[in-house]
Order: C-alpha cells, then sequence, then structure tokens
C-alpha cells in the first residue's frame, strides 16, 4: 500500500503536472470508485482548474478554483499518470480526467481499493476522518500526548492514523526496527526516553524515504526493508528475523535488536 513517501512523491509529481490547466472531459469506468455521484464529480471539476495540492498522510487533497476540494487515496496500488494521448491510458486507469492542453490524468488503481470524493473543507474533512497531522510535520509534543495514555502495543499506537497520519505497515516495522523497540511493546510501559526514541526514528524513516522517493533498494544497508521477510537475517545481530501478527497485521522484527519480548 502506498504510505506517506509514496504519496508524498505522488503529490510532488501531480503539482508538476496538472496544476493549472482547465478540466474538459471526466471519465470513470467504475463508479464504485467515486465517493459521490459521477454526475457531481462532473459539475464540480468540469470547466474548472486545481489550483494547489495539499498532502496528509495517506491523503491528497486538490485544490479547485471553485473552492472545493477533490480529494484522493490511492488504497493498495493506486498511482496517478500524466500523458499525452488518450492511447497511453494505463489499463488500470478507471479514472481519467482531461485538460483543455490535450493532456490526460489517470488515476491507476489495478485492486481498486482507492478512491475519490469531494469536500469543501480540508480541516472538516479531517475532523470527521478522524485523520491527525501528517507524521513529517508531527511536534513531539503532540505525539507524547496521544501516546501516552495508551494501553495497546506500540506498533498499533503508531499506525493509527490520528495519531501520525501517513504510517502505515511497512513504515512502522521500519520505525521500531531503528528505535529497537519491540513491536508488541505495551505503551504504558515505556518511559518518555522510549517514545522519544521512536519519533525520533518515524522522522528519520519519512526523511530517507522521501530522499530516495521511496525505492526500498536504496535505502541505507542497516535498514529493515532490505531483510524484511521470513528466513531474512538483521543487520545487527545476524539473528533471523521473525514474523508475527500485531492488530491483524503482519509484522516482521528482530527479536534480540527490538528488546526481546519473546
Amino acid at each position: 500500500m502506498p504510505e506517506l513517501p509514496e504519496v508524498h512523491g505522488y503529490k510532488t509529481f501531480m503539482e508538476r503536472t496538472v496544476l493549472h490547466q482547465n478540466i474538459i472531459g471526466l471519465d470513470c469506468r467504475d463508479t464504485r470508485l467515486l465517493k459521490r455521484s459521477l454526475s457531481e464529480f462532473e459539475n464540480q471539476l468540469i470547466g474548472y482548474e486545481f489550483e494547489s495540492i495539499e498532502r496528509i498522510g495517506k491523503y491528497v487533497f486538490i485544490n479547485l478554483n471553485n473552492s472545493k476540494v477533490l480529494v484522493m487515496h490511492f488504497g493498495m496500488t493506486g498511482r496517478p499518470h500524466y500523458y499525452k494521448n488518450e492511447q497511453e491510458r494505463p489499463k488500470f486507469g478507471h479514472l481519467q480526467i482531461k485538460f483543455n492542453n490535450g493532456y490526460h490524468f489517470a488515476f491507476e488503481n489495478k485492486r481498486k481499493f482507492g478512491w475519490w470524493d469531494l469536500t469543501n473543507s480540508i480541516s472538516d474533512y479531517k475532523a470527521a476522518h478522524k485523520l491527525g497531522t501528517d507524521a513529517r510535520t508531527l511536534a513531539f509534543e503532540d505525539f507524547y500526548a496521544s501516546v501516552r495514555s495508551r494501553k495497546t502495543d506500540i506498533k498499533k499506537v503508531i499506525m493509527d492514523q490520528s495519531v501520525a497520519a501517513g504510517v502505515g505497515n511497512w513504515m512502522a516495522d521500519e520505525i521500531l526496527y531503528q528505535s529497537k523497540i519491540h513491536p508488541k511493546t505495551r505503551v504504558e510501559d515505556m518511559d518518555s526516553s522510549e517514545i522519544q526514541r521512536v519519533f525520533d526514528a518515524m522522522k528519520l524513516v519519512i526523511e530517507v524515504a522521501i530522499e530516495n522517493e521511496a525505492h526500498y533498494e536504496d535505502f541505507p544497508k542497516h535498514f529493515l526493508m532490505h531483510f524484511r521477510k521470513e528466513g531474512g537475517r538483521c543487520h545487527h545481530t545476524d539473528v533471523e528475523i521473525k514474523k508475527t501478527k500485531v492488530g491483524g497485521r503482519t509484522t516482521y522484527y528482530s527479536s534480540e535488536w527490538q528488546d526481546n519480548l519473546d
């Protein structure tokens, strides 16, 4: 699933391609990807322009010049495409916008878990969907305030989008590996220095991933992503990477490196 770094790259790509062009067409092959009626999207998009783009976590908010906001979530396999000819439309580009310059924007969504919505206010949308501050801009004081009263596993907490918007499964594993914290560590058993370690690791992982455009193979050699699989070997201890479930999500960790709770 695209997480914060991937979606950050999508936002940057769209800022370079789709802004300030008049929208003259919208083609939808599957209305299940729309949170509202197709006619409402047509009325709010066609004849208008994208003015600016904001990202909060895994969500992209595109401000239109009619005061509406197009909300995009890329689901499991979504990604944006921008191209000249209709023949270049990707196979799974189920949603396509046509601009007056002859170019097209397609929302590729192979497994159809991504979607579009419309809103009048980003702040209202955040509140209604319990979407917290973006993990990249989140301050430690706010993170600590959200975390300290929880009574559950630390991995569940850092994947809670109301705590740190944008952190998904692979990022959570990497954050906890870099902070040397076991994913099943109970938050109520952690002291402030351990919470600080998790926060600092979160910031590190985000910036490394963005700097490398979420190309995992370019991450530093000590990053879990290089051996995040059963049978992988921990960079620091050479012990075998283990797999478990936390909050229903497949989780990989190094038992010796990450405060052994086994």
